[in-house]
């Protein structure tokens, strides 16, 4: 009974990834490099969690379960840790040039109409 309660919890938190990546690519207010980089890790983890979680459910000797949870942790964490580095390196240097990009354009002649 507790190992079915577990499976429960893991396919919850699995799903939520899935409904998180969705409501990320409905969200037009955060910067498209990091929503894309968000969107597939929710995704990726959500989908992948849930097709390991089958093959435990179904009994399919796949391959050993605390073996690909454990994998799919690991790979998590070092993806979260990666896009956390964007974050904070590269994505206000990418804000930086489109603000800049965005001044430049605002001085610019209008096209005249015909």
């Amino acid at each position: 009974m507790q190992n079915h309660r577990l499976h429960l919890v893991q396919a919850g938190i699995f799903v939520l990834c899935i409904i998180v990546s969705v409501l990320l690519s409905l969200n037009k207010t955060i910067h498209k490099g990091l929503k894309d980089r968000l969107f597939n890790f929710f995704l990726t983890i959500g989908i992948l969690g849930i097709f390991i979680l089958f093959f435990q459910y179904e009994m399919i000797p796949y391959v050993g379960y605390r073996v690909m949870m454990l994998a799919l942790v690991a790979v998590a964490v070092i993806w979260y840790f990666v896009i956390t580095i964007y974050s904070l390196t590269k994505m206000p240097r990418e804000i930086r040039i489109i603000k800049n990009h965005e001044r430049y354009i605002q001085y610019l002649p209008k096209a005249k109409k015909k």
